[in-house]
């Protein structure tokens, strides 16, 4: 009987173990997550609209139409900086539930129809635990009215050199179905400082904004040295009133007019040099030029300068990558060292070699981090790629006409010769341009440790415009740097306690000899480790992502040319790409 007993209770337990099972699978089966995507109806809005958010069921990896196998909740929150701005709201949904079975909601956010003043940009985030959300955050505007804002195009900083020009910007959130006119009103006794002054400026119908003229400032003999130019200005529309009445404008004389003249290094600093002809350049001024030709400046020439290469970013097949999904430039690699833990490195999408031969590098948002444009050039290993059309020795001069646009805030323009051998590359460094705040200006020189260095910085009230901007590698031990016409910097082996640019010291045994020049966008929280505001960078997340490129913060560089001089010295086995890149 018990062995009759034994044999059965096997059987039997497997009975209720499937049993088990199939009721487990048909009744109770596991939650799987799927992916979604939050959209949003609009970045600006006024009181009385309504924000509405379409949270979504994306398709799965191979393409197919999923959809949630359980409830799910999905949390709200709307915070400016730190402060929690969810009572900018007539009612504010901060737990939603995801019904089982369901591919797409939208949740209804009312913004208050009255008590509301001026305007607050807010960082909207959805979340939902255990799942993935694409573009879960987006930054709004939230105004009690859509208000015309007054600024002057390119020009963070308001100043405005002697004789100088300038053009007023009006610009409204979201267009209006009739033309809003903004009065435009100098400050009693300050006319004679403008010419071309509008009296007006209409945003026409259907349009966000409009342009004034270029507008002459000139002192006119006035006997200081700057004067502060106030501008008031008044809507003709009750709905749509300014967001500051006046804007302030500093006249600033010009105490060192070299620095800011290009025309003190090139007679036309238009001219574009080419090694052959194209049909690109017909209508636009050229000239010819061949390695040891001295450099056209009488001064320049005289000191034994030579021409020596280019990089001219003509907008021409000889000049753009050869990949047909990319416009970027020839002769340049992907920096990717460049990238940090909040800053991501792809210059497919965050640089252009434009229509009108100029390369721009920008710097945009994706998810939770950064995304910018980096680029290297001569940095010259074993083997001899087309970037490595020369090497950075002693004896080299460089020089960059750039111009640097957009809200640069917490992103820095920087373009500098490093040191080729990669455990020296923090040192070893020679600053052309860096800018972190305004239109400030820093160039240095740094030895063979981070604090060994000297520096200057120069403002530069015209730095959104064009500038040459280059250095003097002289000798080894002599170096120099500058802005147009003047030199800002000078220094020599006895000013740093280390001297790493003789030539010897810009080798390594791995094959890479001589400095190497970079480009790029930095985020100033990983240069200084500074600790950025919360907010920051509320005004990036207004743009439209697709106009980063026309909008965003951006350098954007017309050539780079490297000249020589009699102390530049290259050996039969330093040998470089012959490919014109001009």
């Amino acid at each position: 009987m018990k062995r009759l007993l034994y044999k059965i209770l096997p059987a039997c337990l497997l009975v209720v173990g499937l049993q088990g099972c199939d009721d487990e699978t048909r009744y109770n089966p596991l939650p799987e997550a799927v992916p979604l995507t939050m959209a949003v109806n609009g970045k600006a809005f006024a009181m009385g609209e309504h924000l509405r958010v379409d949270i979504e069921v994306n398709k799965d990896a191979e393409g197919n139409e999923v959809n949630p196998n359980e409830d799910f909740d999905i949390y709200f929150t709307a915070k400016s900086g730190n402060e929690d701005a969810s009572n900018l709201f007539e009612s504010f949904s901060r737990i939603v539930t995801f019904p089982k079975g369901e591919t797409k909601i939208q949740v209804d956010f009312p913004v208050k129809k009255e008590g509301l003043k001026g305007h607050k940009n807010l960082n909207f985030v959805a979340f939902a635990r255990g799942y993935k959300m694409a573009n879960s955050s987006a930054v709004i505007k939230v105004s009690d009215y859509y208000r015309i804002t007054m600024s002057l195009e390119n020009n963070l900083d308001n100043t405005v050199l002697d004789g100088g020009k300038c053009v007023l910007v009006a610009k409204i959130d979201k267009p209006r179905s009739i033309p809003v006119r903004v009065q435009i009103t100098p400050k009693e006794g300050d006319g004679d400082f403008y010419s071309g002054l509008p009296e007006s400026l209409i945003i026409p119908a259907g349009e966000t904004m409009v342009k004034s003229s270029a507008i002459t400032l000139a002192l006119n003999g006035y006997p200081g040295k700057s004067k502060e130019l106030v501008l008031s200005f008044d809507s003709s529309s009750k709905d749509n009133p300014m967001t500051e009445p006046t804007i302030s404008i500093i006249l600033k004389g010009i105490d060192d007019p070299n620095l800011y003249d290009m025309t003190k290094v090139y007679a036309n600093p238009e001219e574009m040099f080419v090694s052959k002809t194209d049909s690109w350049f017909s209508g636009k001024p050229t000239v010819e030029m061949k390695g040891g030709y001295a450099h056209s400046n009488a001064e320049l020439g005289a000191a034994g300068w030579k021409f020596d290469s280019a990089v001219e970013f003509h907008h021409i097949a000889r000049c753009i990558d050869a990949k047909p999904e990319t416009n970027k430039p020839k002769g340049f690699a992907d920096a990717t060292d460049a990238a940090t833990n909040n800053m991501i490195i792809n210059n497919l999408k965050y640089s252009n070699l434009n229509e009108e031969g100029r390369l721009v590098i920008w710097a945009g948002k994706e998810g939770g981090k950064y995304g910018t444009s980096a680029y290297h050039c001569a940095k010259t290993g074993g083997a001899i790629y087309i970037q490595n059309f020369t090497r950075i020795y002693p004896g080299m001069r460089i020089e960059v006409k750039a111009r640097l646009r957009g809200d640069r805030t917490g992103f820095v323009p920087i373009i500098e010769l490093k040191s080729a051998v990669q455990a020296k590359a923090k040192n070893q460094t020679i600053c052309i341009l860096r800018n972190t705040k305004g239109t400030s200006i820093t160039q240095s020189v740094t030895g063979g440790k981070i604090p060994d260095s000297k520096a200057k910085t120069t403002a530069m009230p015209q730095a959104d415009e064009d500038n040459i901007y280059w250095v003097e590698f002289v000798d080894e031990e002599h170096i120099n740097l500058g802005i147009n016409g003047t030199t800002t910097l000078s220094v020599s082996k006895n000013d740093l306690a280390s001297w790493p640019f003789d030539k010897a010291s810009t080798g390594s045994s791995v094959g890479y000899k001589g400095l190497f020049l970079v480009v790029k966008m930095a985020l100033l929280s990983d240069l200084d480790g500074v600790t950025m505001p919360d907010g920051w960078d509320s005004n990036l997340g207004l743009i439209d992502p697709s106009k980063y490129e026309t909008e965003g913060p951006r350098m954007d560089i017309d050539w780079i040319r490297f000249y020589t001089n009699s102390n530049y010295k290259r050996t039969a086995d330093e040998t470089v790409n012959s490919t014109a890149l001009y």
